[in-house]
């Protein structure tokens, strides 16, 4: 059985869920375990233990809302997310009869599956958020519905990292999770809403008010926190939209203007089964109208793209 490596940790404080998880990874009952449950409950519990995550927050605040924003930013990760939620609850188990957490954390906490939770946003959900979004959110919103990146390449784009090619302007990004180098050109939308934005080098979000970055667990809390405070969000709360599902909706917006998936694929830097699964509702519903018209006797008002699906 292979060891983990455990990314290192900074001291960690009497009190806070790191202490947990380190006393529960020493106790018996974690020594008991399969050693293959051991290695999939280490790798989860080191990140989840780490002070931007889970790890330095007090025992009397943690609560469900927290861990499931840590959930979220493994959204585009479900394997690794379901081992979290399940290494979590396991330290929850062992702390509350112990006394070393007041409540439950994971109550009504989920798992993003592959067939679910990274439902698109449609073009009203997006507007709303980019309007109303505060603590520099909407820059996250416009950017992730325009180059379809994960929330870890997000944060992580700077100024200095636009490029022109060909007179056209694109950012170049290396995928954090495959290690794949791209160019992601504009869209003239992009262009036009980046113009309006308060340039402050090297990135391109708003930094946090203690002026250090993002990180990718943070964009998670800061976006449920926002979502579920922001009157003027509620519809976005109800509809329980994550930041993850903005992959989908940069798919969908291309699928939808005529974009084909290999085309999809190269800009946005995704597989294309990958595409084809966030492009599947857009491509239902165009498929759904040109058939009801056919149904119907008349050719109704389509798109080029649907006109082309059905032949005509």
């Amino acid at each position: 059985m292979r060891r983990s490596k455990r990314p290192p940790v900074a001291k960690i404080a009497s009190g806070s869920f790191a202490s947990v998880i380190r006393a529960y990874m020493s106790s018996p009952v974690y020594k008991a375990l399969q050693p293959s449950t051991r290695y999939v409950y280490s790798r989860a519990l080191a990140l989840a233990e780490q002070p931007e995550t889970l790890g330095v927050i007090p025992v009397d605040m943690i609560r469900p809302a927290l861990v499931q924003a840590f959930l979220d930013g493994l959204a585009d990760r479900p394997g690794q997310q379901k081992n979290a939620r399940t290494a979590i609850k396991a330290v929850e188990a062992w702390a509350l009869v112990r006394d070393m957490i007041p409540f439950p954390i994971t109550t009504g906490t989920i798992c993003i599956t592959s067939d679910g939770g990274h439902e698109p946003w449609t073009d009203a959900q997006v507007e709303l958020a980019e309007r109303h979004a505060g603590r520099g959110l909407d820059r996250v919103i416009t950017l992730a519905v325009h180059t379809g990146q994960r929330g870890s390449d997000i944060v992580k784009m700077r100024w200095s990292d636009i490029e022109e090619q060909d007179g056209h302007t694109g950012i170049n990004v290396v995928q954090k999770k495959t290690g794949r180098r791209l160019w992601i050109p504009f869209t003239d939308e992009l262009t036009a809403k980046m113009a309006t934005w308060e340039k402050k080098p090297p990135f391109f979000l708003v930094l946090k008010p203690d002026g250090q970055p993002y990180t990718r667990p943070q964009l998670s809390w800061n976006w449920n926190e926002e979502r579920d405070t922001n009157e003027n969000l509620e519809p976005l709360k109800e509809a329980g939209l994550v930041l993850h599902g903005l992959r989908a909706t940069a798919v969908v917006r291309a699928r939808r203007r005529g974009a084909k998936v290999l085309q999809i694929s190269d800009m946005f830097g995704m597989s294309e089964p990958m595409v084809a699964r966030y492009s599947r509702l857009a491509d239902q519903r165009e498929n759904a109208l040109a058939a009801v018209h056919y149904l119907n006797g008349t050719r109704g008002e389509r798109s080029p793209q649907t006109e082309k699906k059905m032949g005509s």
